[in-house]
């Protein structure tokens, strides 16, 4: 049996962290404090720290579950999608258009990452989320189409995701905004990888 402090602990950190993501969506990572996150909830800086130790933290956390929700908006957008370079592009154009804060909001966790051994586990958890359900949603996309594979649907995930999170880690290094020759690209690139593996099933 849950004890009421463990739940009320959990509905808090929970809450925090919506919160965090939604400002963080809006303004980005320095401009948001502690103080801003726990006013959102009526609660204290304080009860930041103790649920996730730290902002850089929270905003890893928060990035993962953003980039989550992006991709899974992109699969409902492309589930209707009537042949594989359609579903590429409806992905692609959702997650670099609507979905686009998320991305870079991951992207730029993932380059903090890189100097904050902290940080990785929370990132990686997150990888490992966006490949697993990737991977099976593509198997259930090619048993409902019809279409075969002769790679892995494990690679393929791992390409589309390789593609999508490098432009963005540029994108995010820069400063510059997605463009359409940008977007084209990843598509390109992803076509090119269906033309020589994806046939339809006659």
């Amino acid at each position: 049996m849950t004890r009421p402090g463990r739940e009320a602990g959990r509905q808090t950190r929970a809450a925090l962290r919506e919160a965090a993501l939604a400002l963080f969506v809006e303004q980005g990572y320095e401009p948001v404090t502690m103080a801003a996150i726990a006013n959102q909830i009526g609660g204290y800086p304080n009860q930041v720290t103790h649920h996730f130790g730290s902002k850089d933290a929270l905003f890893a956390e928060a990035s993962g579950l953003a980039i989550l929700r992006a991709a899974r908006h992109a699969e409902q957008a492309a589930v209707h999608a009537d042949s594989i370079e359609s579903h590429a592009r409806i992905l692609i154009a959702s997650l670099l258009g609507p979905g686009a804060s998320s991305v870079m909001m991951f992207a730029e966790a993932m380059l903090m990452a890189r100097n904050k051994a902290a940080l990785r586990p929370s990132i990686q958890s997150a990888l490992d989320r966006l490949h697993a359900v990737g991977e099976a949603t593509l198997l259930e996309t090619l048993s409902r189409h019809r279409w075969k594979i002769r790679t892995s649907p494990e690679m393929v995930t791992r390409a589309f995701w390789a593609s999508v999170l490098g432009l963005a880690l540029e994108k995010a290094a820069t400063g510059d905004a997605f463009e359409h020759q940008s977007a084209e690209a990843v598509a390109l690139s992803m076509m090119n990888l269906n033309q020589d593996y994806i046939a339809k099933i006659e």
